[in-house]
């Protein structure tokens, strides 16, 4: 872990007076990268306004179990790296050797996609199995009785505006 000033610049955390803030504390505490680190060696950032992200993790057995709700909101990706070769779609710059150095250099760096890459995410609590079975999950956001009651709600219409 380091501390980080509002300048980015890492601080010495002993040289830092801790019991002199009340309110509002003018440092960050970043967990630095590599094996070890929570969100594992990559991470997806996009645009959205609750601050969830895709990423790595340092707990791959975790994609063994069943149940899939071990984080806040962020979801973790098997294959990270493939989906980063995938996504910035550049194989003579980046591709699986290149992802590599990146990695094995210890230090943080952002890369962009070339495109603007959609992301949509769905929250399904049934589907429907390829043998044609229904399958049932847990509603972990507790979103099915708000969507029961809408459905079950008066049917409203509205036309767009010519």
């Amino acid at each position: 872990m380091s501390v980080i000033d509002r300048d980015g610049r890492k601080v010495d955390p002993s040289s830092v007076d801790w019991q002199s803030y009340s309110r509002g504390i003018p440092y960050s505490i970043r967990q630095e990268p590599g094996p070890g680190n929570a969100l594992g060696e990559i991470k997806f950032i996009f645009p959205n306004k609750h601050f969830v992200f895709l990423h790595d993790t340092p707990s791959r057995q975790l994609f063994s179990r069943t149940e899939r709700t071990f984080s806040s909101g962020c979801i973790r990706v098997e294959h990270p790296f493939k989906l980063a070769e995938t996504m910035l779609n550049e194989p003579t710059r980046w591709n699986q050797e290149s992802l590599k150095a990146v990695q094995d250099s210890r230090k943080t760096q952002r890369i962009s996609t070339r495109d603007r890459t959609s992301v949509v995410i769905l929250y399904l609590t049934a589907s429907i199995e390829a043998d044609g079975r229904v399958r049932f999950l847990s509603d972990v956001y507790k979103r099915d009785a708000k969507l029961l009651e809408a459905l079950n709600g008066p049917v409203r219409i509205e036309l767009p505006e010519q």
